[in-house]
């Protein structure tokens, strides 16, 4: 993944499982870095799985950037060595999450990331009502 571009995941569907907030880690191992030095990890929200709130998803125009619900930003200070975050989702939308979600990663590190080694891992958080 090019340096100042955009790349978004699958679908995940927050409606058969109801979870009260998904965990994601977030797997990246940069070149050289310069510039900002992170990747920042974005969501896109959607009601129906069809209509996704306005913002990039691949390639490198960063118009509607602000229109992305900001999740968290991994800093990525060491050349060439794995970094890993781990961010909570249901705080960057006000506690609830919603049914559908993407994620889209921005790499801001100045350099490409590694070719194979990077990740994006969802893990639900659930409770019970009593």
């Amino acid at each position: 993944m090019a340096s100042a571009t955009f790349v978004t995941s699958a679908v995940v569907d927050n409606t058969t499982n109801d979870p009260l907030d998904l965990l994601i880690t977030l797997e990246v191992t940069p070149g050289s870095v310069a510039s900002n030095k992170q990747v920042l990890l974005y969501a896109k929200a959607s009601l129906d799985n069809t209509n996704y709130q306005s913002g990039p998803e691949s390639g490198t125009t960063a118009t509607d950037e602000p229109n992305l619900t900001l999740i968290g930003a991994l800093p990525c200070n060491t050349n060439s060595t794995l970094q890993r975050g781990v961010f909570s989702v249901s705080g960057a939308f006000g506690g609830a999450l919603p049914p559908y979600l993407k994620f889209v990663i921005k790499n801001e590190t100045g350099a490409a990331l590694a070719g194979s080694g990077n990740a994006l891992k969802v893990a639900e958080v659930t409770g019970e009502v009593v």
